[in-house]
């Protein structure tokens, strides 16, 4: 059963932090307490990057912090620490989530007739694209109606492959639960046998 993988972190990683959140993901990853100045140097960001990038991790719970003040220049530094096992968690929770984007666009993809400009200004229903008779507002090229089947399948391929991946992980992670409480259950019978055998033996009254 395949597990989550480097590659759903970082694409998750990605997802929550944007372009830059990777790299940090990376120096993180395996360590505690890292100074946010180390991180600043190491990706030649700013600290006011890294913090906003940290501050959208920790919406998720991906990291933990700690503060230290500096003695001689009088301001706080931030010691990050990563949340494997939360991370676990977010992946599996952002491909529930985009499942239920794409499903939406879907219905709406498949309620309407759409039309769009050559030159990709504007993306019109056929109601809107009447008003302008069907004409780009934004450069006047004329609009092209777009092919709805074309666009719903592309919709529904997406979210059979998420869903599949989805299940994939589900059920190991379900995998990885149960030798635990397994283990459990035959420490429990274990117990019972030993108190049945145990038991002392009642004393036979002399006659």
């Amino acid at each position: 059963m395949k597990m989550i993988t480097e590659k759903d972190i970082e694409d998750m990683i990605g997802e929550v932090g944007g372009s830059d959140a990777a790299g940090i993901y990376r120096l993180l990853k395996d360590k505690e307490n890292l100074n946010e100045f180390i991180i600043a140097e190491k990706l030649k960001l700013t600290i006011n990057q890294i913090r906003n990038i940290m501050y959208k991790f920790e919406r998720y719970n991906l990291i933990s912090s700690t503060r230290k003040k500096d003695r001689k220049k009088g301001w706080y530094i931030y010691f990050y620490t990563f949340n494997s096992k939360q991370a676990e968690e977010v992946v599996l929770h952002l491909k529930k989530e985009r499942i239920r984007i794409l499903e939406k666009q879907l219905e709406r993809e498949e309620a309407h007739e759409f039309y769009s400009c050559p030159n990709k200004c504007v993306r019109l229903t056929l109601e809107n694209a009447m008003e302008h008779n069907f004409i780009c507002f934004e450069c006047g090229k004329l609009l092209n109606p777009e092919d709805k089947e074309k666009n719903t399948q592309k919709i529904k391929d997406f979210i059979t492959q998420i869903r599949a991946r989805l299940t994939e992980l589900e059920k190991a992670a379900s995998e990885k639960k149960r030798p635990k409480e397994e283990h459990i259950k035959v420490k429990k019978k274990i117990g019972k046998k030993q108190i049945k055998y145990s038991k002392p033996k009642p004393k036979k009254k002399k006659k």
